[in-house]
């Protein structure tokens, strides 16, 4: 029975592959296009920028969602070389999946899923913010700052060669790094537009802020100062410099009172970036809020109470909500638009409505949204905000747990017949 045995392990651990990957994703992939129009717009390693473009249909054929990746920031010639090295930036640039926000499938993306969609790859470590035309070097490696005039020269090639200067509804989006570049960018891309019905900007898992109660440890002020070597004060809202320091413009609590376009901010409470950047010389916090999920009371307590830190530095709520959206969730997770979290179903106030719902009603005019998940538990418990992903996560586990119990059991009854036939 050996052969039958090792069909049988093969074709369980193929279904146990299926249930774990049904997580709504595409596995579409676009190739990147390299920026031609400014041979100056490069990447730290000085290779061209380049963005990914998948063309809208149907009725979304002037409709436009822009999406600036993230990846962290370099803040130092020495660590820029090793950012550099850990992002392949000396690559050509890989096909991008296209899932999630950034889907062409209705039931993943209802209401972009038509649209005109790109990504703007993340290659300059300053959230598209550095413009130097000097060109640094460091042990023999030459290390370009260029951020700005790349998101300038994306921009250029979409308004004059692929039409998005015709679009009636737009929408700049991005994530982490990219969430920060959003705030920053926001009414700049608002004004490339004068003509759009509609432009509004959405920043995931971007809203850091420096801890005044923890931040002894929190390393977003260092970084950020050095990030600010290579960047231009034009290139931050004038009002914020004009009264801080210009690193302290990088925080979108800072920047968010003086942006005009509509802007929606989604986060989590528990942000893994902004907690392990809070106490980054404190691994027992990292450990048990990312891996073990194993933390202490006093843990716990410390983590309500920077969630509280946050919520204190978000714009504040009020009846007049059309230009503000927030949605802030309770998952120890960073970013939501490019994962499951998406458009898994979720339970806020007693409705069932997702990610994608919440923020397209948002987009569109359809309902005001400011939800803040009332539940102050970073992991394991139930929440007023509770993505149904991760019961799907938990259902999809607890099938290949059944599976491969079912295995153990067909496989001990194996040896045990193998026994029998020997003996008896």
């Amino acid at each position: 029975m050996g052969l039958e045995m090792t069909t049988l392990f093969a074709i369980l651990l193929c279904v146990c592959f299926l249930l774990t990957k049904s997580d709504g994703s595409d596995d579409y992939f676009v190739n990147a296009t390299i920026v031609r129009n400014d041979p100056r717009a490069v990447c730290l390693t000085g290779k061209p920028a380049s963005y990914y473009f998948d063309s809208g249909f149907s009725t979304g054929m002037r409709n436009w969602l822009v999406y600036l990746q993230g990846g962290a920031w370099c803040n130092n010639l020495e660590f820029c070389v090793a950012y550099a090295q850990r992002k392949n930036l000396t690559l050509d640039p890989k096909p991008y999946p296209f899932d999630y926000i950034l889907s062409n499938k209705k039931e993943v993306n209802p209401d972009f899923f038509n649209w005109n969609r790109v990504v703007v790859r993340y290659c300059d470590g300053s959230s598209f913010t550095s413009d130097s035309e000097r060109i640094f070097e460091f042990n023999g490696t030459k290390l370009y700052f260029r951020g700005a005039r790349i998101y300038k020269a994306v921009m250029q090639e979409l308004l004059h060669k692929l039409g998005m200067s015709m679009a009636e509804n737009a929408l700049l989006v991005g994530g982490s790094a990219g969430g920060v570049a959003v705030a920053l960018h926001c009414d700049g891309f608002h004004d490339l537009l004068p003509h759009a019905t509609r432009v509004k900007c959405l920043s995931d898992a971007g809203y850091f802020f420096p801890s005044k109660k923890f931040g002894h440890g929190e390393i977003f002020t260092p970084t950020f100062q050095g990030v600010m070597a290579h960047v231009p004060i034009k290139a931050l809202p004038e009002e914020c410099t004009s009264r801080l320091s210009p690193y302290l413009c990088f925080f979108p609590q800072n920047v968010q009172q003086y942006i005009k376009t509509p802007i929606f901010f989604l986060m989590s409470a528990f942000d893994t970036v902004q907690v392990t950047w809070t106490f980054s010389a404190n691994d027992t916090i990292k450990e048990c809020l990312t891996i073990s999920h194993n933390c202490s009371n006093d843990i716990i307590k410390t983590l309500q109470d920077l969630r509280l830190e946050f919520l204190s530095v978000l714009p504040k709520q009020s009846n007049t909500t059309s230009s503000r959206g927030i949605l802030i969730t309770s998952s120890t997770t960073h970013e939501q638009l490019s994962n499951y979290r998406w458009n898994s179903d979720m339970v806020v106030d007693g409705s069932n409505e997702t990610i994608a719902k919440l923020f397209g009603n948002w987009y569109f005019g359809r309902k005001s949204v400011q939800v803040i998940d009332k539940y102050q538990c970073p992991y394991n418990c139930s929440s007023s905000l509770v993505p149904n992903g991760n019961k799907a996560n938990d259902k999809a586990s607890g099938v290949v747990v059944f599976y491969y119990g079912l295995f153990v059991l067909i496989l001990v009854f194996d040896h045990l017949v193998s026994f029998l036939t020997v003996y008896y």
